[in-house]
This record gives C-alpha cells, sequence and structure tokens, in this order.
C-alpha cells in the first residue's frame, strides 16, 4: 500500500495515480422520518481513467464509438521502463522517452 500527501508529492501526481489505478467508492444513504424509511440508496462508483477502466473490462455506455483515432492513441501508448510515464509506442522505439531521454540503444538504469 502507498501513501501518498499531497505536501511531498504534488496533487497531479496523486490524481494521477488514483485515476491510473482507480478508485472505488462505496456509498450508503439512508433517509428516515420517525419510524418510516423515506429513502435508501447503495452506490458503488469507480473513478478512473478510460484506459484503466478498458482495462479492467468496466462496460461503457452504449454509442460510444470506441474505433476513433483518440481511442487507437490510448491504446498505443506504453510507460516507459525507466520513468513510467506513458509516451507513444513509435516514439519511444524510433526517438526514445521525451521525459527523461531513455531510448532502446542504451542500457537499463543508465541515461
Amino acid at each position: 500500500m502507498v501513501i501518498l500527501s499531497p505536501e511531498e508529492s504534488g496533487l497531479p501526481e496523486i490524481l494521477d495515480r488514483m485515476l491510473d489505478k482507480g478508485v472505488i467508492v462505496e456509498a450508503r444513504v439512508k433517509v428516515r422520518l420517525s419510524c418510516a424509511s423515506l429513502l435508501n440508496i447503495k452506490a458503488t462508483v469507480m473513478l478512473s481513467s478510460f484506459k484503466t477502466a478498458e482495462k479492467i473490462g468496466l462496460a461503457f455506455p452504449e454509442g460510444i464509438n470506441t474505433n476513433t483515432q483518440a481511442w487507437q492513441a490510448l491504446r498505443s501508448r506504453q510507460p516507459c521502463p525507466i520513468c513510467g510515464i506513458e509516451s507513444g509506442t513509435k516514439d519511444l522505439k524510433d526517438v526514445g522517452c521525451p521525459w527523461c531521454g531513455w531510448n532502446y540503444g542504451m542500457k537499463e538504469g543508465v541515461k
């Protein structure tokens, strides 16, 4: 289990990790007036990126076209083996990682 605080890593990094891994929130709400139950709601909500949701196998609403150019680009992204930031597979093979400078010609861990 990884515990991150905003002071140590920054809010953008925490949100990025949450969306990358996915967060499940369970909620139960009961509204009663004296003895009568007026409202009883149970909800399970998952917050994640589209890529994580697709990996997990969540069903998207009807009518979403996952064959668009943006979806294809999302599927073709791979994480850099050094820094872990995702880039296009073609970019990693041809140019290297734009974030840390790693490329396939380098030995792992050496810049």
